[in-house]
């Protein structure tokens, strides 16, 4: 398999009772920076942008930041020789349902632009072989530039309405080329061998020229590969603000930042740090 989901253990390693402790931190200014629901308003997903997990990871990690765009990888540690990207998937919480998609490479040329008559001429096989290369040096890419790096990961954040999992995985390039085709429609290919079924999927689709990574997050949880933070009991209060005047909105805003700092991360008084989730 080309993708290896990290054992809870080996997790931990990367992020310690520190970066857990971190973790809740920045969940909490997360979700504090979320705009309030007016009355009678249904929840909206919590939205947290990349740039933000990837500095998430800066931070915990002590990795540094590398690349933009569509770069491989977010951070590396050149000491511990590895590089990291980092990825927020949402998942509805259903026991069989997939997370939302991450991509694994997209191209518009060369092999992306031939999709169409590859598909019309159900050269499947051709296709997995042909965006395996591109994968593979992708990532190679990265130990082009940086040649201490050795091992490169994955690090998702799995958003399930208020909770928050991490679960980590290890990429081996060298395995790329032994991916192939495993089924097929007029729109997508389902690639063999990448990641064990248990733990997700993943599609070259025509339409979008884009190679693409679903999890199993349920299955993740049940076998412990992940590390939890579970926010479901935060209450926070719906009110209209246009017409607040500023000690209104400073006396609401103050309010709302000791409620969500104590029930995420814990009193300052009292607490050390919450337990985080084992």
């Amino acid at each position: 398999m080309v993708i290896t989901p990290l054992k809870k253990d080996k997790l931990k390693d990367f992020f310690s009772q520190d970066a857990q402790n971190l973790l809740k931190y920045f969940l909490f200014k997360a979700i504090f920076s979320q705009p309030e629901l007016v009355n009678n308003q249904s929840d909206i997903p919590i939205q947290v942008p990349k740039e933000h997990i990837e500095q998430w990871l800066v931070q915990c990690l002590g990795a540094d930041p590398v690349g933009s765009g569509s770069y491989p990888v977010d951070v590396i540690h050149l000491d511990s020789n590895y590089g990291a990207d980092a990825k927020m998937l949402s998942w509805n919480g259903k026991k069989t349902s997939t997370s939302g998609e991450t991509s694994l490479g997209q191209k518009f040329t060369g092999v992306g632009n031939d999709l169409d008559d590859a598909f019309k001429n159900k050269k499947f096989s051709g296709v997995v072989s042909d965006w395996s290369k591109v994968y593979e040096n992708k990532l190679n890419k990265v130990k082009e530039d940086h040649e201490e790096i050795e091992k490169i990961y994955y690090f998702i954040v799995i958003r399930q309405q208020k909770i928050f999992h991490v679960c980590g995985m290890e990429i081996d390039i060298d395995s790329i080329k032994s991916i192939g085709a495993e089924k097929w429609t007029e729109a997508a290919i389902w690639i063999s061998d990448l990641i064990n079924k248990r733990y997700g999927e993943s599609k070259i689709y025509k339409a979008k020229k884009r190679m693409e990574l679903r999890l199993y997050p349920h299955n993740w949880i049940e076998d412990d590969l992940v590390i939890s933070f579970d926010n479901s009991t935060l209450n926070i209060e719906n009110k209209e603000l246009l017409g607040l005047d500023i000690d209104e909105l400073y006396s609401h805003s103050l309010d709302n930042f000791k409620k969500l700092f104590k029930t995420i991360i814990g009193d300052p008084k009292t607490d050390t740090f919450k337990k985080v989730d084992s």
